[in-house]
């Protein structure tokens, strides 16, 4: 199997948050938008369209680059915390099966689109180091998540083991998210709630990956 090279997941994050947060200003600048305005409209929505897009989005993240964390958050706001929480659990279990499916069965042109062989190899010392709570603990951290589910599926790792693992890391992340957007009023908060839980999971990543480097 032929793969490009170049770790190519661990900067998108950064891209996509200072791309949202330099459009948030530049709005905000110059009075474009409604801000509390648009909180209200979100709420507005028909809960069937919201959960729809919202769902949509979430699984396809294994293949663009969606920024996950805000969906999740906007699930919150515009759901509600027990509909958002449980849209939010199917999506994010949606889009690592999918991730899982696509390394075990698609040829390597495509999968080759997705993970790198660098990023294969470096998600494999990290299942040496941590085992399948990887699949958990990688679910909270902003393209990580889909890395690991493509790998999984190319390494065939069982699906029981990778989903019922992921689905443990899944649920407080989720439920986090999903109660903090449910009580915002302002897309402020909105983005502020995502780019906190990006900085947290970002710093999470770091740290392990040091870990995982220190070891033998």
């Amino acid at each position: 199997m032929s793969y490009e090279t170049g770790v190519r997941w661990k900067w998108i994050p950064a891209v996509v948050l200072g791309f949202v947060l330099l459009s948030w200003i530049v709005f905000e600048a110059l009075d474009l938008i409604d801000f509390e305005g648009v909180v209200s409209w979100v709420r507005g929505i028909d809960p069937v369209w919201a959960a729809a897009a919202i769902f949509a989005l979430l699984v396809v993240d294994v293949l663009l680059p969606v920024p996950s964390t805000p969906l999740i958050v906007l699930a919150g706001t515009a759901l509600g915390l027990p509909l958002g929480l449980a849209l939010a659990i199917i999506g994010s279990l949606g889009s690592s099966a999918a991730g899982y499916a696509l390394g075990r069965f698609a040829g390597p042109w495509l999968v080759r689109r997705v993970v790198t062989i660098e990023e294969l190899t470096e998600m494999r010392r990290w299942g040496r180091q941590f085992g399948p709570w990887f699949f958990g603990v990688a679910r909270g951290i902003p393209m990580m998540a889909e890395t690991v589910s493509v790998s999984a599926g190319v390494s065939r790792v069982s699906f029981r083991t990778f989903m019922s693992f992921t689905l443990v890391g899944t649920i407080p992340i989720c439920a986090a998210y999903v109660f903090a957007g449910s009580k915002a009023d302002t897309v402020e908060q909105i983005v502020m709630i995502s780019a906190v839980g990006f900085l947290l999971t970002v710093g999470l990543f770091y740290l392990l990956r040091r870990l995982v480097k220190a070891a033998p």
